[in-house]
């Protein structure tokens, strides 16, 4: 996102970087971490929009199903089908829907910055492995500046849900048991989770890669 772009106001008054204040905020400004914080500014500015949405369309349509000013004369009972059909839309597969692509953009965004991070010439391979495996070798470098276990445990929870999501599009929603469905529901709070999580985990990072730019200084 280029800075004419990413400081444009929006309706509410805001500008869209200070959307991501309240989950991450680079403390030593260093270039590598810009483009995460932008993009978790601008997933939250969406995540916001999303919900908004939403939550103004089902309020409108329930209000015109209450009303009756949906209904065609003389297709009374098929203007109700279609409206009552568009609220159940609404409220499952497009809210869940909008929740899911904050999720799995907030852990595209971490995984391109622990490909930043891995910059030795060996590190060809782990940037094409998975989440879990470059976590594991950015923890292993820098175990000063990251507290491994609550490090994993934001890591599970994303690979997880970023993993359930993608099965759920394709009606595959098996995660962790393949005899049992996932009973998590994406929503507004969810994609609120994975900004803080991949927040925290970013914030580890951070102290780790300022930890080895001053040790080669």
């Amino acid at each position: 996102m280029g800075d004419a772009e990413g400081e444009r106001r929006v309706e509410n008054g805001q500008w869209v970087l200070e959307h991501g204040e309240d989950y991450f905020s680079s403390l030593y400004g260093r270039v590598d971490f810009m483009p995460f914080e932008y993009r978790v500014a601008s997933l939250s500015w969406l995540r916001e929009r999303i919900g908004g949405s939403v939550d103004l369309e089902v309020a409108e349509l329930r209000e015109a199903r209450k009303t009756g000013s949906h209904r065609v004369p003389g297709w009374q009972g098929e203007s109700d089908l279609v409206l009552d059909e568009s609220l159940i839309a609404l409220d499952t597969d497009t809210r869940q829907i909008g929740a899911g692509i904050i999720v799995v953009a907030a852990v595209a965004a971490l995984e391109s910055l622990m490909n930043q991070m891995l910059d030795r010439p060996t590190d060809d391979r782990l940037r094409k492995a998975g989440l879990w495996q470059k976590a594991k070798e950015l923890a292993a470098r820098w175990p000063a500046a990251i507290h491994a276990t609550e490090f994993f445990a934001h890591v599970a929870w994303l690979k997880d849900r970023r993993n359930s999501f993608a099965h759920r599009l394709i009606d595959e929603d098996r995660v962790v048991n393949p005899d049992q469905p996932c009973a998590w529901t994406f929503d507004d709070e969810m994609a609120d989770e994975a900004l803080v999580r991949v927040s925290a985990v970013a914030q580890m990072l951070e102290e780790g890669w300022e930890l080895q730019l001053t040790a080669q200084h």
